[in-house]
C-alpha cells in the first residue's frame, strides 16, 4: 500500500464501466495518477469482506470499529450528518460536519474530514482540520494567508477549508466525473468561519491577519471541491447562487445526466451550479417542492430522480415523500400507501437508494429498516434494527450504500466521539 503522499496509477474510468454494470472487456481503461490521500485505493479487500460477501436477505454484520488513520485516528461521529458521499472508483465514502458546535478535538483540531476505506475498513484523513491552537500565528506570520480569490491558502498558495456551517446533513456529494468531493456546507466566504466559530479567540486571533491583507472575497457561496486525483482541494471563483448551501437541511447531489451540481433548501429554493464556471440557476420557488427543512434525501441512478422527505411534520393530505424528476425539472409528492414511514431526517437515521434491488431503504436510527419501491410507491413492513445496535449517548448515524458489494453501511458513533462501529446490511442478494 502506498503512502498517504504517494502516486498510484490506476485505472479509474475502466473501474467505472465494472461498476456501472458493463463487462469492461476490450476497454482499455484510462490512467490517472491519483496523489495525496486516496493513491492506491481501492484497496486489497480485507479478511472482512467475506463476512459481507455471505450476508443474506435483510441480513446485518456489525464490522467493529475501523482502524484509524496512523496519524490522525477515527474518523469521529457527527450529529445532523448522514450523509456519507460514496465515491465508487475508491470503493469508500467522505464524512464530515462539525458534529458538536464549535466542536475541537483533544489535539486542537477543527472540523476534520474523513474518508471511509471499505476494503480495508479503515479510515482515511482527508483534512485533519484547522489547528485552533497555533491558527493566530500561523496567520501571522503566512504560513496561513489570503489568494488574491479571498480563500484562505497555506505559504504554497494550497487552497485550506475554513470550517463547516455547523452540521453538514445532506450538504456533500461526489462527482465521478471529474473524480471531485463537492462539500456545499463549508463556510460562507475564504476567510469566514461558522458562526459558532466566529467569535472563538482562536479565530479572532488570526482573523485580524488576513482581513488586513484586504483580499475581495470572490470565493463567497461557492462549494469546495476535494480534487481525489491532485490530492487537493479547489474553490473557484464564480457568480455567486443566491443563498451559498450549507445551512443544515440543505440537500446537494451530483447530476450525472446534466452534468452539474443541484441543491435546495426551502428559503433558497432550487439551485443548478456548473461546477466549470461557477455560474447558478436559481428557481426561488419551485411548484411542488417541500417546505420545512433538515431532508433526508438520495439519488435515484436509475431514473435520476431525487426523492426528499417532507422537511417537518406532515401536511394534510401531504405524502412522505417528495420526488425532484431531474429529466422534467418538475416535483411531485404522490400520496402515502399502506405502511408507510416518513424518510428520516439528517439526525435520526440513513436512506439509501439501493441500484442493485432497486428500492429506497430506510434505517430509522436504532428502531426499524423499511424498503420503498419507485415504481409503485409500495412499502414494505418494518423489520426491526438488530438488538446490539447503538441507540444511546446522543449517536450520530451516518451512512452510504455501494452496489459493488451490493450493501448498505451505517456508521453510529456519539457525537464528536471516536467510539463508532461500522454496521452493514444486505437487502436482498443479488439475482443470478
Amino acid at each position: 500500500m502506498a503512502s498517504r503522499l504517494g502516486v498510484v496509477v490506476v485505472g479509474l474510468a475502466g473501474f467505472a464501466v465494472l461498476a456501472c454494470g458493463g463487462t469492461g472487456l476490450g476497454a482499455e481503461p484510462a490512467k490517472l495518477e491519483v496523489k495525496g490521500p486516496l493513491a492506491g485505493l481501492p484497496s486489497a479487500p480485507g479478511p472482512h469482506m467475506e463476512k459481507i460477501k455471505a450476508l443474506g436477505d435483510g441480513e446485518w454484520v456489525n464490522l467493529g470499529k475501523p482502524a484509524p488513520d496512523p496519524k490522525w485516528g477515527q474518523g469521529r461521529g457527527r450529529s445532523w450528518s448522514h450523509k456519507m458521499a460514496y465515491a465508487p472508483e475508491f470503493q469508500g465514502a467522505f464524512i464530515c460536519g462539525a458534529g458538536p458546535h464549535a466542536f475541537i478535538k483533544p489535539d486542537g483540531h477543527y472540523d476534520d474530514i474523513f474518508f471511509y476505506d471499505l476494503n480495508a475498513h479503515k479510515w482515511i484523513c482527508i483534512f485533519e482540520g484547522v489547528n485552533t491552537k497555533t491558527f493566530g500565528e500561523d496567520c501571522k506570520t503566512g504560513v496561513l494567508k489570503v489568494n488574491d480569490d479571498g480563500q484562505l491558502v497555506d505559504k504554497d498558495g494550497n487552497v485550506v477549508p475554513l470550517a463547516a456551517r455547523s452540521h453538514s446533513g445532506q450538504t456533500h456529494t461526489y462527482d465521478p466525473d471529474s473524480h471531485k468531493w463537492i462539500y456545499n456546507g463549508c463556510a460562507p466566504g475564504g476567510i469566514d468561519p461558522d458562526w459558532w466559530s466566529a467569535k472563538k479567540e482562536w479565530y479572532l486571533a488570526g482573523a485580524e491577519h488576513l482581513k488586513a491583507q484586504g483580499k475581495p472575497d470572490k470565493v463567497a457561496n461557492q462549494p469546495l471541491y476535494f480534487n481525489t486525483v491532485t490530492g487537493k482541494f479547489e474553490r473557484p471563483a464564480g457568480k455567486k447562487p443566491a443563498r451559498g448551501g450549507g445551512a443544515r437541511g440543505e440537500a446537494t447531489f451530483y447530476l450525472p445526466t446534466k452534468k452539474a451540481i443541484w441543491t435546495y433548501s426551502s428559503d433558497a429554493g432550487q439551485q443548478i451550479g456548473n461546477p466549470v464556471t461557477g455560474e447558478w440557476v436559481v428557481n426561488k420557488k419551485p411548484k411542488g417542492a417541500p417546505k420545512g427543512g433538515d431532508y433526508g434525501a438520495c439519488y435515484d441512478t436509475k431514473r435520476h430522480r431525487i426523492y426528499l422527505s417532507t422537511g417537518g411534520e406532515l401536511g394534510k393530505d401531504e405524502g412522505y415523500v417528495y420526488i425532484y424528476d431531474v429529466a422534467t425539472d418538475s416535483w411531485s409528492n404522490p400520496p402515502n400507501k399502506e405502511n408507510a414511514l416518513p424518510l428520516p431526517p439528517s439526525n435520526t437515521g440513513v436512506l439509501n437508494y439501493d441500484s442493485v434491488n432497486d428500492r429506497v431503504v430506510v434505517f430509522r436510527a436504532a428502531e426499524y429498516v423499511a424498503s420503498w419501491n419507485p415504481d409503485t410507491y409500495e412499502w414494505t413492513p418494518k423489520v426491526p434494527m438488530p438488538p446490539k445496535f447503538p441507540g444511546v449517548g446522543y449517536p450520530g448515524y451516518h451512512g452510504f450504500y455501494s452496489p459493488e458489494v451490493n450493501a448498505h453501511f451505517v456508521y453510529a458513533a456519539a457525537d464528536g466521539g471516536d467510539n463508532g462501529a461500522m454496521w452493514v446490511y444486505r437487502l436482498k442478494k443479488a439475482a443470478k
